[in-house]
């Protein structure tokens, strides 16, 4: 019996929820912000700049705030993830993102291992996140449309985007807007910031092309509750296949000027180098990538241990959006 009562007590404690992680708080209008005891400095550049951000973002799409919403702020990355996993029932967020944000519940995670610029970035990308949370039906909008929207909510495109889109472009490695309709890739790495970039420019072309005032309409008629393709189409007079293939076709018409711009003899320049770059910034990647799995593979053997995947971080029902 003693035995037996033993064995319960052990396995109480392994599954035993771990101790919660003692924070310090600061609250602003719209905020409770949370943070691990020695980031108060931070943590008050947060309070300082989290109400401008809220005014601008959330009087862009038309939505008010109707509950506080609890920024946490923590050393660094992998507490970040621990602890949202720990809130979200163990549930791994994705290992690549700088930011966390839950809208269904109104919390954002971020981490201190940024400079206060990326951290001030990856905030404002976040409350775009949440503000869009207060959307009806916001369960049913494409993963492609609150990336691109929160991007350029908090900081437009970038030149590695731009980057990025024109390699894809070039090559014929566009990624559909269906499939990022369901969810971008969990793997992290280019396709990723391929997704991240097409988002972004899908969505400054709609409003570039047709105008600010059809693209009010249409943030107005999502944030109503109007399903999200039927919104698409009333507001911009085309299917969102129709719109994916004239977005398409205008990149196509850019590079299609190419030659006129800078003349065959250039372009062809142009294009080696491109192919140079590519080649090298792949050669880069498989390398880190090599030196990874070395440096794990060396770790098992000197501790003599079994190690258990983490696997896939990916999936993001129900679950968090990111940065």
């Amino acid at each position: 019996m003693l035995r037996l009562a033993g064995l319960a007590l052990a396995l109480l404690a392994l599954v035993a929820p771990a101790q919660a992680r003692e924070l310090e708080t600061l609250r602003t209008a719209h905020y409770v912000i949370e943070y691990t005891p020695g980031l108060a400095g931070r943590a008050r550049a947060l309070e300082a700049q989290v109400e401008a951000h809220h005014a601008r973002i959330y009087g862009e799409l038309g939505v008010q705030a109707t509950e506080p919403t609890r920024i946490t702020l923590l050393r660094d990355e992998g507490d970040m993830l621990d602890e949202a996993a720990a809130r979200h029932g163990g549930r791994p967020p994705p290992h690549w993102a700088e930011g966390l944000a839950y809208p269904a519940t109104r919390e954002i995670f971020l981490h201190a291992g940024q400079a206060p610029g990326p951290l001030d970035v990856t905030l404002q990308h976040e409350i775009s996140h949440v503000a869009v949370g207060h959307f009806r039906g916001a369960g049913q909008l494409p993963t492609w449309f609150m990336e691109g929207l929160a991007i350029r909510q908090s900081e437009g495109f970038a030149f590695e985007r731009a980057w990025l889109l024109t390699e894809a472009a070039t090559v014929g490695n566009l990624l559909g807007l269906d499939e990022l309709s369901r969810g971008f890739p969990a793997s992290g790495g280019q396709r990723v910031g391929i997704a991240y970039a097409q988002s972004v420019h899908f969505v400054g072309w709609l409003e570039s092309t047709h105008g600010t005032p059809a693209f009010q309409r249409f943030l107005a008629r999502a944030a109503g509750g109007e399903p999200f393709h039927a919104a698409l189409e009333a507001s911009f007079g085309q299917t969102p296949g129709e719109l994916e293939q004239a977005w398409r076709r205008s990149l196509e018409v850019w590079w299609g000027w190419l030659p006129i711009i800078f003349g065959s003899t250039t372009l062809w320049a142009v294009a080696t180098v491109l192919l140079v770059l590519g080649w090298r910034r792949r050669r880069r990647l498989r390398l880190a990538r090599f030196a990874r799995l070395q440096a794990q593979e060396e770790a098992l053997v000197a501790d003599d241990i079994a190690v258990v995947g983490r696997g896939s971080r990916g999936g993001l029902d129900d679950g968090p959006t990111i940065h």
